[in-house]
């Protein structure tokens, strides 16, 4: 369930958008509302929503006034407002996006749309760190990949191989290629040893993904050819022999 608040000075407005989320969106809980920033600092606190929608101009200052006395901002930010001038201070507050009045539902839906799909994403992530972190199973296990710019969320069975490069991993899986901010001995440790075989130092394995072994080579079922190192050929042609 979304959590949303909305701060808006305009008793209408906010009825309004009341009336919208209700009739655009099931799984989204309108957990507050205010109207001046006195009440929407302890509101925001004790409701921890995934999502505000705030007007700019509010009874005893700005919704900008209001986010400069908060400690954090855990939520995704639309600035609600009758100003277009205002669109790039709001950005400069790390806004998502900026709704101009009148309101237009179809311009709103858009603009929800969008970042209700960003709060669903990241929750999932968050879910999938948390799991991770205690250590626990997956029905279809998973792992999260950071690269530089975001993350992704992969089933290890689809990885194919990892390449090392320098301090980072390319990962390459059925779907997509990945690099990611770890280096090879991370992923090592990470994935399943049961699955996954070190043929040289630069290249970690999915069994699996093996077709076939032939002059210190190994073929992947997507073509590619792995090296396997001199000092690891016994240990591969052994753990290849027990891989079922």
């Amino acid at each position: 369930m979304i959590k949303i608040v909305i701060i808006d000075d305009e008793f209408n407005v906010r009825e309004l958008l009341k009336k919208l989320l209700l009739l655009f969106y099931k799984d989204v809980k309108i957990v507050g509302e205010a109207a001046s920033i006195m009440d929407a600092k302890e509101m925001l606190t004790k409701s921890n929503p995934d999502i505000v929608l705030l007007d700019i101009e509010l009874e005893d200052g700005t919704g900008f006034n209001l986010l400069d006395q908060l400690k954090d901002v855990n939520f995704k930010l639309i600035f609600i407002t009758a100003f277009n001038q205002h669109a790039i201070k709001a950005f400069k507050y790390n806004a998502v996006d900026y709704i101009l009045k009148p309101i237009s539902p179809e311009e709103f839906k858009s603009t929800l749309d969008k970042v209700i799909s960003l709060v669903v994403k990241e929750n999932e992530t968050q879910y999938l760190l948390t799991q991770l972190k205690d250590g626990k199973d997956f029905e279809s296990e998973k792992i999260v990949i950071n690269t530089i710019k975001e993350k992704h969320i992969i089933n290890i069975d689809d990885i194919l191989y990892c390449e090392s490069e320098g301090a980072y991993t390319k990962i390459i899986t059925k779907q997509l290629n990945v690099l990611a901010s770890k280096n090879l001995k991370h992923y090592q440790d990470l994935l399943p040893k049961t699955s996954f075989v070190r043929p040289h130092q630069s290249f970690l394995v999915n069994k699996n993904a093996i077709v076939s072994i032939k002059n210190n080579i190994l073929l992947l079922n997507n073509k590619v050819e792995i090296p396997i190192s001199s000092r690891r050929k016994s240990e591969i042609n052994d753990i290849l022999l027990r891989k079922d």
